[in-house]
């Protein structure tokens, strides 16, 4: 058996009970659960395995994903089940319904799959020139539950830290173990540029792209806390980490993920920069304008190749849509789409020829025309309200007054957020997994944070009856 394999096997049966009896009887390590979770982001091949593994197969998720982010997530749900202490636990916090509607049209359509469809054999030649194994049949009944089960996953991950914020004191550590994370992976990819000598840096994340994505966000969400520090002490340290994001982005040479940044900056600093006015912030808007204005300079010439001369991006959109015309195609003539996972497999046996692509299998690369493909118009619009639910919670943080801590995290976690949608309109990485499981830990600080909003909230009207009553 795999060394690693069987390391897993024992990390479940034994390392889980024991993670739970220590979270149990040692107050504060629940929240080294928390940081060691997050830190897993960093290495999501190193620090995982996939069961029944496809892995020549064009999808975000190639087999049956476990690791240690499931490990603590898991030992962190039962210590907080088995020892609440005074709160609690939020079974069903906003999101659960339209989450289960989406996840219902994802089964529908798994269940109306085919099940194992034969390769072609030009698909197969195709696949194994290079002396590469391929498959003899697409698994269209396997394939789906691989994306279902990381839904899940990232549904259960949502809840632990839903569950997990119930106060400053734990939004701070779920920020710092973010901190630690910025930092791990601009050392990835300050390696992988200056030592190892690569070009267009993907760190840890395995493509450039997903780099670009999953940086630009993290970026977005340490500005604004950047903003909310009060001391020059405190923000240097969020600022050095927003830099160092920006640095990982700027090495991924990612026309997007740079845009996505430089938007989610300024949309930092026109939510939040006029609630902490203060000398330190204006302080910190000149220097960072100019270290970032410096970093450009410095990536001139490789930014000016990449944008003006290696690739006409206006002739790639357009080849992209293509794509786009593929996922229609499908919607079209399957009413629950073809099935999550399924649309390498529906573009090599069809669609690819018929709207003609030049090379067939490559999954949308825009998230909407993605579910549209796989899911059919019931499935995008369950996906569509589950987003517009949640920026329903959180776009109205943008807007308050209030300074306290969790104000700001819920408002960058927000532009964070939106940043990664902007990403998945141009790019294929919303379900890979260090991506997808930032986008639960955003959509978490945001939801925690709206519980104690309501709940303070709540406790200032009660106040004010009361003192009304005292009055009279």
């Amino acid at each position: 058996m795999d060394p690693k394999l069987l390391l897993f096997y024992a990390a479940f049966l034994f390392g889980v009970p024991a993670l739970i009896l220590a979270g149990l009887v040692i107050r504060p390590f629940k929240k080294i659960l928390m940081m060691v979770m997050c830190f897993s982001l960093c290495y999501p091949e190193q620090l995982s395995i996939n069961l029944m593994s496809r892995e020549g197969y064009r999808m975000a998720t190639r087999g049956f994903e476990l690791g240690l982010f499931d490990i603590c997530s898991i030992s962190l749900f039962f210590i907080m089940v088995l020892q609440p202490r005074g709160n609690r636990f939020r079974w069903f916090p906003p999101l659960t319904v339209v989450s289960g509607i989406y996840i219902l049209f994802g089964i529908v359509s798994w269940l109306l799959a085919p099940g194992r469809i034969p390769v072609p054999a030009d698909v197969y030649a195709a696949n194994t020139a290079g002396g590469y194994a391929f498959y003899d049949y697409f698994e269209t009944g396997l394939y789906p539950l691989f994306e279902l089960s990381k839904i899940i996953r990232g549904g259960f991950a949502y809840l632990v830290v839903v569950n997990f914020l119930r106060d400053e004191e734990h939004f701070r550590t779920l920020i710092t173990a973010l901190l630690i994370v910025t930092f791990v992976i601009t050392f990835e990819a300050l390696v992988g540029r200056y030592v190892r000598g690569y070009h267009r840096i993907s760190a840890t994340l395995g493509h450039p792209n997903s780099l670009g994505t999953f940086m630009g966000m993290m970026g977005t969400l340490m500005f604004g806390i950047t903003l909310f520090r009060n001391t020059f002490m405190s923000s240097g340290t969020f600022a050095i980490a927003t830099a160092a994001a920006l640095i990982s982005v700027l090495l991924t040479i990612s026309r997007g993920a740079l845009s996505s940044l430089v938007l989610g900056l300024w949309m930092d600093v026109s939510a939040l920069f006029h609630r902490y006015l203060n000398f330190k912030n204006f302080t910190i808007l000149f220097i960072g304008s100019l270290v970032a204005l410096g970093l450009f300079f410095v990536a001139a010439d490789t930014l000016s190749s990449r944008f003006l001369v290696q690739q006409d991006a206006v002739s790639d959109i357009e080849y992209r849509g293509l794509y786009n015309q593929e996922a229609k195609g499908m919607a079209r003539d399957h009413a629950f789409g073809v099935g999550l996972g399924n649309f390498s497999t529906y573009s090599w046996i069809k669609y690819g020829e018929d709207v003609g692509l030049n090379e067939y299998g490559t999954p949308a690369h825009n998230l909407l025309y993605l579910t549209l493909g796989e899911l059919g118009f019931p499935g995008l619009i369950a996906f569509l309200l589950f987003w517009l639910r949640f920026y329903s919670i959180g776009l109205p943080f943008l807007f308050r007054r209030r300074n306290a801590l969790i104000y700001a995290v819920a408002a960058s976690a927000t532009t964070a957020s939106m940043i990664g949608h902007i990403q998945n309109l141009l790019q294929l990485s919303y379900r890979q997994t260090s991506i997808y499981m930032f986008n639960q830990i955003l959509i978490g600080l945001v939801v925690a944070a709206w519980y104690i909003d309501r709940d303070s909230r709540r406790e200032e009207r009660a106040a004010r009856r009361l003192a009304r009553a005292s009055a009279v």
